[in-house]
């Protein structure tokens, strides 16, 4: 890297405050993440005279083949409109293509404020022109009139479809296990789940989590599934749930994430 140089715990509190900012819920949910056992691996900051005026980084999800999502990326307000996100954010993909990843992954909200109006529609826009393409769209997703935009890229080309094209599909006993709600969100929830269960969940038990949910006041219900496990799409949809939406190759080449919501 040219420009980046790795996070270091001695970054924290001035990342955090870089953050701050911007974006206060960013910031609380950042100092979070900087501070737990993944801490800082895979974040880097850009520094001029000793004081860091830039940060980015990246987070690998579990269960995912060289796939990647941006994790917070801002540059201090007196250095913007100078090229430096641009550069930051190509540096870091030029980093992940050489590292062998596959494909980076976006969140971008569309909230506008009264003062300064869409104020992440530079970011959109930057995003894009760098090759990023919206995937999905979740309406009301973060809050009423607040949409999450999440956005793709391949960084290397698709394996010969000829070879090894057979995905093959999962069978497993997935139960719920709690509802919570989603951070940065307002009152939207999802479930957790796990594969240790004696048979798939049932529309009953789907069911169930709606209730709880209600309980909590939710607005809606998202929940997210590999495209290959049998079943799941089948008892979601005849429970009420909608498709709402696919990240396409996200697991692996031809396994992707179905996403579901089930509005209140």
């Amino acid at each position: 890297m040219k420009l980046l140089r790795k996070m270091d715990g001695d970054d924290i509190d001035e990342v955090v405050a870089l953050i701050d900012s911007h974006d206060e819920d960013d910031a609380e949910e950042a100092e979070r993440d900087y501070r737990d056992i993944a801490g800082f691996y895979d974040q880097f900051v850009l520094e001029q005279e000793g004081k860091v005026i830039g940060v980015t980084g990246y987070k690998t999800p579990p269960g995912c083949d060289e796939t990647h999502w941006l994790s917070w990326t801002y540059i201090h307000a007196d250095h913007t409109n100078q090229g430096l996100g641009r550069k930051i954010l190509t540096e870091l993909i030029d980093y992940l293509k050489a590292q062998g990843a596959r494909k980076l992954f976006i969140k971008v909200s569309d909230y506008e404020s009264e003062e300064d109006g869409a104020i992440y529609a530079a970011a959109l826009h930057l995003y894009q022109s760098l090759g990023f393409s919206i995937e999905i769209t979740h309406e009301d997703f973060y809050d009423v009139d607040e949409s999450q935009m999440l956005l793709g890229m391949r960084l290397k080309p698709a394996e010969d479809p000829t070879v090894n094209s057979t995905v093959e599909e999962e069978q497993l006993p997935i139960q719920f296990n709690s509802v919570y709600e989603i951070a940065e969100t307002e009152d939207v929830y999802s479930f957790g789940w796990h594969d240790l269960g004696d048979q798939l969940f049932t529309t009953e038990d789907v069911k169930l989590g709606i209730e709880s949910a209600k309980e909590e006041e939710a607005r809606a219900v998202f929940l997210t599934f590999p495209s290959n496990y049998v079943g799941v799409n089948e008892v979601l949809l005849e429970s009420g749930f909608k498709q709402a939406g696919t990240l396409q190759d996200y697991y692996e080449d031809g396994v992707h994430e179905h996403h579901y919501t089930y509005p209140l």
